[in-house]
């Protein structure tokens, strides 16, 4: 009788951390955090040193908000990989998110040390010197950016905040408009034009910056609240009263959008609409509603 041979077939898709890593980014960018980071922590079981492991999971753990997790990831992956300068620049935003500033331009800065010929790190800590209200060495790190990358629109339009918050307008401007003259579906930078253009009192141009904003992103309740106060600016209420209502249907529940167009109603002579919008405000816990409120109805009744 013949023996049976026994015998172990190998596994057809056996667990590598390579693997594990590869499917973990796959995840992530279908938006499944927590499905990579489970990945990814059984290829850092698998393989230790895998310093890709640790800034991908960090990256994931950042993306769900736990930013102290990120920034614990990413310091094993700069222990394992110290040349790594995306880890020091995503450790960075994170640790700027918290609010530790001084050690967040530490890191973007040990990455520009690492890749000084990459424009968008310097990009990055302008953005960080900005929340920190370094507004000359924001502009000046946006500049080196923009002269190692001339297309690099972002930098333009994060420079032009800079000098709005420095009170540049006239060369915020010119930022915003190179910004939006290499990107024109730059929507963000067509806003913060019309901002800086209303604050220079040219609001016909505002209104048309924000159009163009509205355009691309129809749904901007900034720039259609905005436009509709430029537009107001040019006793223009019935166009201020159409972008306010837009924006009461989108955020009913936000007392400011009501207190607002009530004092546009009130403006326009619409006495009972601006009585009714100020109560809706003030029920929502607007406290300046509820003193406009008052002053329009000293005088008699109002029905809601």
């Amino acid at each position: 009788m013949a023996a049976l041979l026994l015998f172990a077939a190998p596994a057809l898709h056996a667990e590598t951390a390579g693997s594990l890593i590869d499917q973990g980014i796959l995840k992530a960018r279908q938006s499944d955090y927590q499905g990579a980071i489970d990945d990814f922590s059984r290829a850092i079981h698998l393989n230790p040193s895998a310093s890709d492991a640790y800034y991908n999971r960090g990256l994931a753990r950042a993306s769900m908000g736990d930013l102290k997790g990120a920034i614990a990831d990413y310091t094993r992956s700069i222990k394992l990989d110290p040349r790594s300068f995306s880890a020091y620049n995503n450790r960075g935003f994170s640790l700027a998110a918290l609010g530790r500033y001084a050690e967040a331009i530490a890191d973007m800065s040990r990455a520009i040390a690492i890749k000084p010929e990459m424009a968008q790190l310097y990009n990055n800590r302008g953005a960080i010197r900005t929340s920190m209200k370094q507004y000359a060495l924001a502009v000046a790190d946006f500049t080196r950016a923009t002269q190692l990358d001339p297309l690099l629109s972002g930098a333009y339009n994060n420079r032009g905040l800079a000098r709005t918050l420095s009170g540049d307008l006239s060369g915020a401007v010119a930022d915003y408009l190179k910004a939006v003259s290499l990107d024109p579906r730059y929507k963000v930078a067509w806003y913060n034009l019309g901002n800086a253009r209303v604050a220079l009192g040219e609001t016909k141009a505002a209104i048309d910056d924000y159009s163009k904003a509205l355009v691309l992103d129809p749904d901007m309740l900034a720039a259609r609240n905005n436009r509709a106060f430029a537009k107001l600016s040019l006793d223009d209420y019935t166009g201020a009263l159409e972008d306010l209502d837009r924006v009461v249907q989108a955020a009913p529940q936000s007392a400011s959008v009501w207190y607002n167009r009530g004092v546009v109603r009130k403006l326009a002579g619409d006495r009972k609409g601006a009585v009714e919008d100020l109560r809706w405000a003030s029920a929502l816990g607007d406290s300046l509603a509820a003193e406009v409120l008052r002053e329009l109805t000293s005088h008699g009744s109002a029905s809601p």
